[in-house]
């Protein structure tokens, strides 16, 4: 159950047209079988206050990638690239050229029997 929850500065947040770039992100995720297209849930959250070193104005976009079913390393480090890249290419697309943006993301790894999971009316699963 890949979840990934995506802070971003509200420039960025403003800017980016997120429902296009997280369909891309869980149909990039899920076409080499890393996870189920229907398992994999995204949300983007905005950032109140931050700073980056002492810039006031610079920007974050920060993703936490949490799975519960245990991947090989290799799997896990190209599911973070894959999010790193779709990130990457969403803010250069959409930020101020002068603006310091970072963009990082970590990886969560949650033991599936911390999960408590409930649906109602779900699609079928392909």
């Amino acid at each position: 159950m890949p979840h990934i929850v995506i802070e971003a500065s509200p420039p960025l947040l403003a800017a980016i047209p997120w429902a296009p770039v997280l369909q891309s992100l869980h149909l990039a995720l899920a076409e080499p079988g890393w996870a189920a297209l229907a398992d994999l849930k995204s949300r983007v959250t905005p950032i109140a206050v931050a700073l980056s070193g002492t810039d006031p104005h610079a920007q974050q976009l920060v993703a936490t990638l949490w799975l519960t079913n245990p991947r090989p390393p290799e799997m896990c480090a190209a599911m973070m690239q894959t999010v790193s890249d779709h990130l990457g290419r969403a803010a250069d697309t959409h930020r101020d050229a002068s603006t310091w943006v970072q963009c990082c993301v970590f990886l969560r790894e949650h033991p599936k029997v911390h999960y408590l999971k409930r649906e109602w009316a779900a699609p079928p699963h392909r």
